[in-house]
């Protein structure tokens, strides 16, 4: 994980402020669940007392893990999923919440969500890459065969318009919208002039954004 993107994720996401709050996470209850098996999405074994929000009285609850990953697919409408999701799912699964409780969000929770958000919206790239730009869901007209300089302000505002619809449900507020667009400005600012004109340049541009939303805590909690 490069510097650039690793501020990205401290600096943009509204859900870090849980890492300075000293929160503990809970152990890890039962067996973890696989990728092929998401149609339940309760950690089993978990005493409602200790994990369910919504009976402690707080406005919100947290995704559990596997929540978190039903909800990360449904949402990047990915319907088949990697060996390599499937693998990172499975080493990010103990650092994910064993239940609802929102006391169970800390740093290495929203770390590992991210992470899994990044092979998340890896899976995401791939697909929309191959479609033609009228019929991606997430990054419009954006041409990943050119480089990041190539990406406009309207075509990257209206990818995050698209992302904060499908996993915030919502659109994103003027001052998401700022943080998400200086972070732009600044990864493009930090690259050589040649590596601008890379297509992977881009890629890491939207691969970024699209991590960051959609491991936020809008898209974490419920």
């Amino acid at each position: 994980m490069n510097k650039k993107y690793t501020k990205f994720l401290f600096y943009v996401l509204p859900s870090m402020f849980f890492v300075t709050l000293s929160f503990n996470n809970c152990g890890r209850y039962g067996e973890m669940q696989g990728a092929s098996d998401l149609s339940s999405t309760s950690s089993s074994g978990t005493p409602a007392e200790t994990t369910d929000s919504e009976a402690l009285g707080m406005p919100f609850a947290l995704l559990s893990a596997e929540q978190t990953f039903e909800s990360m697919l449904r949402v990047a409408n990915v319907s088949t999923v990697s060996g390599a999701l499937s693998t990172e799912y499975a080493n990010r699964y103990g650092a994910l919440a064993a239940g609802n409780d929102l006391t169970m969000a800390n740093g290495p929770l929203m770390l590992s969500a991210t992470s899994l958000g990044g092979e998340v919206c890896n899976s995401v790239l791939a697909t929309e890459k191959a479609e033609a730009a009228g019929s991606r869901d997430f990054f419009g007209s954006i041409n990943f065969a050119a480089g990041v300089s190539s990406v406009t302000d309207a075509q990257f505002n209206a990818s995050v318009r698209g992302m904060a619809r499908s996993y915030w449900g919502r659109n994103e507020t003027a001052e998401e919208l700022a943080l998400l667009q200086s972070f732009k400005s600044e990864f493009i600012a930090a690259l050589a002039a040649n590596a601008r004109t890379q297509a992977a340049s881009t890629s890491n541009l939207m691969l970024a954004t699209c991590a960051a939303m959609i491991s936020s805590f809008d898209a974490l909690s419920y």
